[in-house]
C-alpha cells in the first residue's frame, strides 16, 4: 500500500507540474475566459464525482452551515485568484516566475505564522526565511520591479491554505463548496462574454479544464491517506522543478545567471527548513 502511495503523490504531483504544458496550448485566449472555464467545469466535475461517490448528502450539513459556507467562500476567492494569476503566468511566458512562486510556499508559511501567529522560528528557519527574501530582491534587481507573479501566486495560496487548515471538511466537499459562489460569476461570465467554447481543439481542452484540475486533487488525497506527511512535504517540490524544466526546455524561457543564483539561494532555503523539521521529528 505504501508504493501505492508513493506512485499516487508522484503522479499527483507530477500532474501539477504538467499544468503549464496544458495551459500553454489555451494562451492564444485570455486568461479570463480559461480561469472561468477551470472554476465552472471544476464546480460540474466534481459534484459528478460526489454523485458517483453517493456523497451528495453530507453536502447539506455544510451547506447549511452559514459560517463554513462563508468561510469557504473566501477560500473559493483566494483559489480562483491563485488558479488566475497562475494561468496568466502562463499565457504571457513567466512560467519560471509561477515555478518560484511554487517554490517560496513553505517559506511564505513560516513568514506569515510568524507575523500572525507569533510563531518563534528556529536559527535556519529565520535563516530560511531571509534567504527567501534575499532571493526575491534579486529578482527585483534582475527585472527592475517587484516579482508580483510569484509573490501573489504564493500569498494568495498560502492564505488558503491556513483557512483550510482550521476547516473540518473532505477535500471534494469543500472544492464544490468553494466553487460553488465563483461557479456562477464564472457561467455569467462564459455566457455574457464571446466564447471559445466550440468543437474544437480548444474547446475540448476548455472543458478538459475541470478533469486536469481534479484528477491529481483526487489520486492527491489518496497518497495522504497512505503516505507520511515528512514524505507529502518531500514530493511537493517535484511539482515546481517540473514547472522549471518546461519552462526552460520546451517553452525557451530565459533562466539567466540572477535567475540561477535566485532559485539557488531558494534551495538552499528548503534544504535548511527540510533538515530542521527533520531535526525537530528526530528528537520527539
Amino acid at each position: 500500500m505504501k508504493n501505492l502511495g508513493l506512485i499516487l503523490g508522484i503522479a499527483s504531483f507530477f500532474m501539477w507540474g504538467a499544468f503549464p504544458v496544458y495551459f500553454k496550448y489555451l494562451s492564444h485566449i485570455s486568461a479570463f475566459e480559461i480561469l472561468a472555464n477551470r472554476i465552472l467545469w471544476s464546480f460540474i466535475f466534481v459534484f459528478f464525482v460526489l454523485l458517483f461517490c453517493k456523497k451528495l448528502r453530507s453536502l447539506k450539513r455544510y451547506l447549511l452551515d452559514k459560517k463554513l459556507f462563508l468561510k469557504l467562500s473566501v477560500c473559493g476567492i483566494l483559489i480562483s485568484l491563485n488558479w488566475g494569476i497562475y494561468v496568466y503566468a502562463i499565457t504571457i511566458n513567466r512560467v519560471l516566475d509561477a515555478s518560484l512562486g511554487q517554490f517560496i510556499n513553505p517559506l511564505m508559511y513560516m513568514f506569515l505564522g510568524i507575523v500572525f501567529f507569533k510563531e518563534t522560528p528556529s536559527k535556519l528557519e529565520f535563516t530560511a526565511i531571509f534567504l527567501g527574501f534575499l532571493a526575491i530582491m534579486i529578482q527585483v534587481i534582475e527585472l527592475g520591479s517587484f516579482p508580483y507573479i510569484a509573490c501573489f501566486l504564493s500569498l494568495s495560496f498560502t492564505i488558503y491554505g491556513l483557512l483550510k487548515k482550521k476547516m473540518n471538511i473532505p477535500s471534494l466537499e469543500g472544492l464544490f463548496i468553494e466553487t460553488f459562489v465563483v461557479a456562477i460569476i464564472s457561467f455569467f461570465y462564459i455566457s455574457l462574454t464571446p466564447s471559445n467554447l466550440n468543437f474544437d481543439l480548444t474547446g475540448l481542452l476548455l472543458l478538459g479544464c475541470g478533469i486536469v484540475t481534479l484528477v491529481p486533487m483526487i489520486t492527491f488525497n489518496y497518497a495522504t491517506l497512505l503516505l507520511k506527511l515528512s514524505t507529502i512535504g518531500f514530493l511537493q517540490y517535484i511539482t515546481p522543478i517540473c514547472t522549471v524544466i518546461f519552462g526552460v526546455v520546451l517553452f525557451n524561457e530565459h533562466f539567466s545567471i540572477y535567475k540561477f543564483i535566485s532559485f539557488g539561494l531558494i534551495w538552499i532555503a528548503l534544504i535548511m527548513i527540510t533538515y530542521d523539521g527533520y531535526k525537530r521529528r528526530k528528537n520527539v
